[in-house]
């Protein structure tokens, strides 16, 4: 697997604000990674991704490419980048899918009959040959979003930028675009996106980045976050009445207690051989309904984003 993006120590401050957007960021994303980028509005990721592109400057810290340091010479890495900001920024409006396609195809050297026959496969896999002549100001948000979508993939990119791709897309193109970045990252594609929806970043990623108030606050394989994560069984304990101090305290003993509201809570068994006596006290207590949570990334966002 070869290193094909690094960031390394990326600061940016936007001084008319005094703002300090991003602070000694570092990450790196290699031939077939999907890297979910990650946090709150404001946090930084647009800043980062434009930093990337060399549309603004970082003040310090450098962009790598395979290698090559493109932190002011990105043409090495927009020659072989394919990018989808938000708002579908990367086409023009006016004309149809098809004749975006050509433009785009020929911007990165495909001649028109690749470049017609390549956004035409990727229509068909979106359902959208039907629209392959309609202007795009005729088009869906969704529509418009997957058009910009397949300009990003026109031309077999090494990487893959794509700024909340899952944008205005309904259930069965979001799944169509989770096949297709895993099929894309099977051939080797590297891909750093950006997104909001974590249940799309947990089923397609297999690295995670979080940022908060500009800083990296968290960079992990997903499932071996998650698997840590899941070492220890936690239970969702409903009572049917609120459970006393004193009760409160025994459960304590074994088991970290989250409080979900009145009467229901998270119970981590601190250890494996407690699980039976933790079983054992809640059937003295008045249970009304226990499942066995499994914590996925919502938690971990929740956690680090505290």
């Amino acid at each position: 697997m070869s290193n094909l993006l690094t960031v390394k120590n990326i600061f940016k401050t936007y001084q008319k604000a005094n703002k300090k957007a991003v602070s000694n960021v570092s990450f790196e994303v290699n031939s077939g990674d999907i890297v979910a980028f990650l946090g709150p509005n404001g946090a930084g990721k647009t800043s980062t991704l434009k930093m990337i592109l060399n549309l603004i400057s970082p003040d310090q810290g450098q962009i790598f490419f395979q290698g090559q340091d493109v932190t002011h010479k990105n043409l090495p890495l927009l020659k072989n980048t394919g990018v989808l900001l938000e708002g579908s920024k990367n086409m023009f409006w006016s004309l149809s899918p098809i004749e975006n396609f050509i433009y785009w195809g020929g911007q990165r050297g495909l001649n028109k009959k690749e470049a017609t026959e390549k956004g035409l496969f990727l229509l068909k896999r979106f359902n959208l040959l039907v629209k392959k002549d309609t202007v795009i100001t005729k088009l869906s948000r969704g529509m418009q979003q997957i058009i910009g979508i397949c300009c990003a993939m026109i031309a077999h990119p090494q990487l893959l930028i794509l700024d909340e791709p899952t944008l205005g897309l309904d259930l069965a193109s979001t799944k169509i675009m989770t096949n297709m970045l895993k099929q894309l990252a099977s051939h080797g594609i590297g891909i750093l996106v950006t997104t909001h929806q974590l249940d799309f970043a947990q089923k397609v990623a297999n690295k995670i980045l979080l940022i908060n108030h500009g800083q990296l606050v968290f960079s992990g394989n997903v499932k071996a976050s998650l698997a840590r994560l899941n070492q220890r069984t936690v239970f969702e304990v409903q009572f049917s009445r609120k459970i006393t101090t004193a009760e409160k305290e025994k459960v304590m003993s074994y088991c970290k207690v989250t409080a979900k509201n009145e009467n229901t809570y998270y119970l981590s068994i601190k250890k494996t051989q407690y699980l039976s006596m933790v079983l054992s006290l809640l059937s003295k207590l008045p249970v009304e309904t226990i499942e066995t949570k499994t914590r996925d990334l919502s938690d971990i966002f929740e956690y680090y984003m505290g």
